[in-house]
């Protein structure tokens, strides 16, 4: 009879190892489900044997049923008390569920056991996920979110089954404005856990970091009339609703026009949370637009640029930025606000091109000579009062004057040119109208048809001063028998560059000679020409 059941225990057990063995191809195929069901074959047939259980276990490990291979674990180290095998999967299953505390317990008895380098790393690793997460809810205590996002994230991510570690990086995740990743995380714990009591919790707190307090009180008001002691909810729902209440009054007050109680409440929503980024860059844009309605445009700026630090992809604190740049004549850093604004908002693209354009034409005017500032005097000024200017700072600036040193010599250059440059666009009616229009006489581009700057300075000097005795020589014109009396006073026109229209039709050339020009023995100087110039001659007998 005892041999019977010998071999009758022989043939379970040959069969016991044949299912052993189909399960063991399985597992080496990743089929561990089908693995599984070849190993508790075996268990059945063999109840006793610690393999079975610690195969099965590493199925469950693999297919991330963890608490079925902790239970395999402990009836396969009651069979063999000091399999490090056994240990470690129930180790590994412990750190994956998230008890860090216990897998750390298995572990040290793994490293008495075996002191090969994967037991050590293993170990170590525990005891850096416990210590991280340690820290990170300390950090989190200590408002420092992103100090505790670095120490979390990782870990989360090694341990991707941990309810709690998925939750406090969520946390994380939102406190720190990093809303999609943060409403990507809450959508997989909801998807593996279900609902949950942090939920409403989470939900709430991604809504108030995304810049949106008034859906987070919704939320968590739902939150807390499912369970009016969670201290988390009521926490979080007190901070939305001043966030709220102070930024719906600081609103009120600015479409009121009330622009300094505005920025009053603004400032008590910025003191809710320091840490709320989304929330704090949208106040501070619109505070900073108060400081702007009251033409506090170095303020509204310094507001603008922390709105911009704390969120760089909000468009209208650039927009509202531009606006105050533009009018402290920043016109640069304007422009720049305004292409970001065309770079993050579609829609603002024909409205920031024409202000760029705006720019544009306005940088183009500042650009421009200012001709009656180079002769000074207002842009009223007659045309006696623009002679008179010129009289006075051309004798003031001639080089033959200016010789003192170099540096004097190149200064006066600069000045006698962009004084006749001024006299002769600001003597000539037309010019001139077209100069107080807006035309650049320096932009080919800018329609100043028939301006001329790069003309000579000396020969607007000598026919201003032509008819004056002792101005100097000027036999260079073609003619050295200038008396100083009687004869006659003369009137040019010339095709000269830009310095008066053609001679035929043409009107009169803006230099007046005030002297008398007579040949030797008072016979009338019928007309003279010199190179470059067309002269036609107007003479009136002196009374």
């Amino acid at each position: 009879m005892e041999v019977e059941l010998n071999l009758e225990n022989d043939k379970q057990r040959h069969q016991a190892e044949e299912h052993k063995n189909k399960g063991n191809d399985y597992f080496k195929r990743g089929q561990y489900s089908n693995a599984a069901e070849e190993y508790e074959k075996a268990i059945e047939l063999c109840q006793n044997e610690a393999s079975y259980y610690g195969n099965r276990a590493a199925c469950f490990l693999q297919m991330k049923k963890y608490n079925k291979c902790i239970k395999d674990c402990d009836k396969a180290l009651s069979l063999d008390p000091n399999n490090v095998k056994f240990f470690r999967r129930k180790a590994l299953s412990l750190q994956f569920l998230g008890l860090l505390t216990e897998a750390k317990l298995i572990f040290d008895q793994i490293v008495n056991l075996d002191k090969s380098e994967q037991s050590l790393k293993e170990y170590e690793q525990i005891k850096e996920y416990i210590n991280n997460i340690k820290q990170a809810r300390q950090k989190l205590d200590a408002n420092q979110y992103k100090e505790a996002l670095n120490l979390i994230e990782n870990v989360a991510k090694e341990i991707p089954d941990a309810v709690d570690i998925q939750i406090l990086n969520c946390e994380c995740l939102a406190r720190t404005a990093n809303i999609n990743k943060a409403q990507e995380q809450l959508r997989l714990i909801q998807d593996k856990y279900g609902s949950r009591t942090e939920t409403y919790y989470l939900k709430g707190l991604i809504e108030l970091y995304g810049g949106s307090p008034d859906k987070a009180k919704s939320i968590l008001q739902e939150g807390l009339r499912q369970d009016q002691n969670n201290k988390k909810c009521l926490a979080i729902y007190q901070m939305a609703k001043d966030q709220d209440n102070y930024k719906q009054k600081g609103n009120d007050c600015l479409n009121s026009n009330k622009f300094n109680d505005a920025i009053q409440y603004y400032s008590k929503a910025l003191e809710v949370d320091s840490n709320n980024f989304r929330f704090n860059s949208l106040i501070y844009a619109n505070r900073g637009l108060a400081h702007q309605k009251l033409k506090d445009h170095r303020k509204a700026v310094n507001d603008f640029d922390k709105s911009i630090e704390l969120n760089d992809r909000y468009f209208k604190a650039y927009l509202r930025r531009g606006d105050s740049r533009y009018e402290l004549g920043d016109l640069d850093g304007a422009q720049s606000d305004y292409q970001k604004v065309m770079e993050l908002d579609q829609g603002s693209i024909q409205q920031m091109r024409q202000k760029i354009n705006d720019i544009n034409r306005k940088q183009k005017q500042l650009s421009k000579k200012d001709y009656y500032k180079i002769l000074e005097v207002d842009k009223n000024a007659t045309e006696a009062d623009i002679k008179k200017a010129y009289r006075k700072l051309a004798l003031q600036w001639h080089p033959d004057k200016n010789k003192e040193s170099e540096e004097q010599k190149k200064l006066a250059d600069q000045k006698f040119r962009e004084i006749a440059e001024a006299y002769s666009v600001l003597s000539d009616k037309q010019k001139r109208q077209q100069y107080d229009m807006g035309v650049d006489p320096n932009d080919p581009m800018g329609g100043a048809e028939g301006f001329e700057t790069n003309i000579d300075p000396t020969q607007i000097f000598k026919m201003f001063f032509g008819g004056e005795g002792g101005a100097g020589d000027f036999s260079d014109f073609g003619f050295s028998n200038i008396g100083g009396s009687g004869g006659f006073t003369t009137m040019f026109t010339t095709n000269l560059g830009g310095m008066g229209q053609n001679m035929r039709g043409g009107q009169a050339f803006p230099f007046q000679f005030g002297g008398d020009f007579t040949q030797n023995g008072g016979a009338a100087f019928p007309g003279f020409s010199f190179p470059g110039m067309q002269f036609t001659q107007q003479q009136q007998r002196r009374k």
